[in-house]
């Protein structure tokens, strides 16, 4: 049986390029944290520094075990009434939780899964137009700037920066009204777009098996090495300041399609992996791999097992 990609139709594709598409993003999850202490508590559990916070600009940042082993990454945007917004994958949202409880002793720390909160991704050439639908202003340029509605927990992110596209976080009851209204557009395309676009995604391209600066932490502006301590800082710290990021992850593009996934790369040896694939409007397929920095910045001639050859392309970037 051969591996089914996701696909980006031609008739999507010319959606993105003069209109628009929603979907609703259930594989990833909504939570809260709040309390007097939330922003110094968790300045000590993340990657990135919580003072770049604002309330036109959401963050992007990992969590971390004492080890320096990823627990998930995060987005956070600055909620109404001192509440934070948090982002993350739904297969890890109760171990996300969980963690963030387990170093809050003497915290006043509020945190949990929020059901009713949900995300829906607006993409292509006029997807701004379709804020006005959640009531929300168009949030400024820049990667992960955010807007919102005062009165209600609704907020708009920007998502990816080029091509522009915004995430809006609100109920999950007005989302599913909206998204009613436009053509159906499969879960799978979205898919496509992200990797095609080279946007990994925690549980899929990385885990707690690569280090966030091997999966581009950096790249993704999620990780801030001036900011004071939090849990696994020193592995991270030693990895940049020593030199010890070896490999990324790059967009590539496979003269053919693997037949499993993930799958080795190879040049006379195994030397990185295809994490995920999908096939674009003209049937070519772009991948997301894990590869030596100095491999893929060279010229050296890169093959799948069953002889698919492989094109770097760049290395992902938000």
């Amino acid at each position: 049986m051969s591996l089914h990609l996701p696909l980006l139709s031609p008739q999507t594709a010319e959606l993105l390029l003069n209109g628009s598409v929603m979907a609703e993003r259930r594989n990833w999850s909504v939570l809260k944290a709040s309390g007097p202490t939330v922003r110094d508590y968790l300045q000590g559990q993340i990657t990135q520094d919580m003072n770049r916070l604002s309330a036109d600009c959401a963050i992007h940042t990992a969590l971390l075990t004492p080890q320096g082993k990823a627990v998930t990454e995060l987005y956070i945007i600055e909620g109404n009434n001192d509440e934070l917004i948090l982002l993350t994958p739904a297969s890890y949202a109760t171990a996300t939780v969980a963690r963030l409880r387990q170093f809050a002793l003497g915290q006043e720390l509020r945190i949990g899964v929020v059901e009713a909160l949900a995300i829906c991704s607006l993409q292509g050439t006029h997807a701004h137009s379709q804020l006005e639908r959640f009531a929300l202003p168009e949030p400024d340029e820049m990667w992960l700037a955010t807007s919102r509605n005062p009165e209600t927990d609704c907020f708009a992110i920007v998502m990816p920066h080029h091509p522009r596209g915004y995430w809006v976080v609100t109920a999950a009851t007005s989302i599913r009204a909206v998204v009613s209204r436009q053509p159906e557009i499969e879960q799978n395309a979205f898919e496509a777009m992200r990797i095609i676009r080279g946007f990994p995604d925690f549980g899929i391209e990385w885990d707690a098996a690569i280090h966030p600066l091997n999966a581009n932490l950096v790249e993704f502006d999620g990780v801030s090495f001036e900011k004071g301590c939090y849990v696994g800082q020193e592995v991270t710290s030693r990895m940049h300041w020593r030199g010890g990021i070896k490999k990324k992850l790059y967009r590539v593009s496979v003269d053919g399609r693997p037949d499993t996934l993930p799958c080795p790369i190879r040049t006379s040896v195994n030397i990185g992996e295809l994490k995920s694939a999908a096939i674009d409007q003209e049937n070519r397929c772009i991948g997301i791999a894990l590869l030596p920095i100095e491999t893929a910045e060279s010229a050296t001639a890169l093959s799948l097992k069953n002889g698919a050859t492989l094109h770097v392309l760049e290395a992902c970037h938000a």
